[in-house]
């Protein structure tokens, strides 16, 4: 995950009431330069978050602006409140974060890979069901430490020397941006995030390898290539891929990097996939082209 350090910059509304009280100018005025004191407080603090704060146990002590309780057991606080709409499905964001566990230690975060944020699709499992619950009540701005109960996070399982089972996780996240699209038309939406540096003639048939990690809205990892090492090839002209696939990689070089999200018709339409992909659902691909070559 990669991650820009973008500090969050915010300025303090005050509101004097126009009054002939000299008095309580005065106590308005202390009342607001409390106020300063305690938001100049809070922004160093989220300064050194960003630096990489090493423990969250007390972070957010004194900082938290409101709370919401959501019907899943989810909670999340408020740091810094953003400006403008909330996230929507198969929106784009960039997004800083850090993950915790109760006791404040960091287990992962985008600063734990040297990137400066990552980009985060809403609504298809990127990651656990308790982001998707949590992100989309934020909006771009917004800072705010979110609770995620166990079972919308990894479970009884947990992960084998990071996560003990039944953990709550604590998710420290910034919304930084929207992403647009480069690509969203007839039930395609994709993203380039990275070009390779080599070209190839679109007009030249060639032979595609690349691998892809699979969700959907209703399950998170379907199916991901890396982990079976075993990439997918495609000839341009050739239909062993889905149809939305097909016309984002005829032109894509070694090294590419996607997003996309296919819309049913699509994708695996009225059938679905076996098991793993449920009839009339869209689908999210993470693809990267390992190699290309003329054929």
């Amino acid at each position: 995950m990669k991650y820009i350090i973008i500090l969050l910059f915010f300025t303090l509304l005050v509101n004097h009431a126009c009054t002939n009280s000299v008095n309580r100018k005065d106590k308005e005025f202390k009342k607001s330069e409390k106020k300063k004191k305690n938001k100049s407080s809070s922004k160093k603090d989220i300064i050194r978050f960003s630096e990489g704060k090493e423990n969250l146990k007390s972070f957010e002590k004194g900082k938290i602006e409101n709370t919401k309780f959501l019907d899943n057991g989810i909670v999340i606080k408020w740091i810094v409140n953003g400006v403008g709409r909330k996230i929507k499905k198969g929106e784009m964001v960039l997004l800083e974060y850090r993950l915790a566990l109760p006791d404040g230690k960091i287990i992962d975060g985008n600063n734990k890979l040297n990137l400066p944020f990552i980009p985060f699709v809403l609504g298809y499992n990127m990651q656990t069901s308790g982001w998707d619950s949590a992100i989309r009540e934020l909006s771009i701005g917004d800072f705010a430490k979110i609770e995620i109960p166990s079972e919308l996070a990894y479970g009884s399982k947990g992960i084998k020397d990071i996560i003990p089972p039944n953990s709550v996780n604590w998710l420290y996240v910034k919304v930084h941006s929207f992403v647009s699209p480069s690509i969203n038309e007839n039930g395609v939406t994709s993203w380039k995030l990275r070009e390779g540096p080599e070209k190839i003639n679109e007009k030249l048939k060639k032979e595609l390898s690349f691998h892809a990690i699979v969700s959907t809205e209703s399950k998170g990892s379907v199916m991901n290539t890396r982990l079976t090492n075993f990439p997918i090839k495609f000839s341009t002209g050739s239909k062993n891929i889905v149809p939305g696939l097909r016309k984002v990689l005829k032109n894509a070089n070694k090294g590419d990097k996607y997003y996309i999200i296919l819309d049913s018709k699509q994708a695996y339409g009225s059938r679905g996939y076996s098991t793993i992909i449920k009839a009339n659902e869209s689908v999210f691909f993470n693809i990267e082209v390992i190699d290309v070559k003329l054929i």
